[in-house]
């Protein structure tokens, strides 16, 4: 399932999740389908992995560095 088939019925719920859940410390325990959304916008963007603290020339974004910018947002020594 992804984000667009479970807010399908909803386009103004799927719109604000699509903007709410690129911003770190937002989000908390992610859903599968959460975590697969952050995943393809950070890949698809350098300014986004910038934003969440991967080096732009990043190709592995693991599920746990994800997560834990999703509910916990960036360190202090990790913003720049």
């Amino acid at each position: 399932m992804t984000l667009d088939e479970v807010y399908a019925d909803d386009p103004n719920l799927l719109k604000f999740y699509r903007t709410k859940l690129l911003e770190p410390r937002w989000a908390g325990e992610l859903k599968p389908y959460e975590l697969a959304y952050i995943r393809s916008q950070l890949r698809g963007s350098l300014s986004l992995k910038r934003r969440w603290g991967f080096k732009p020339s990043a190709k592995r974004l693991s599920e746990k560095r994800i997560r834990s910018v999703a509910t916990d947002g960036l360190s202090p020594q990790s913003k720049g």
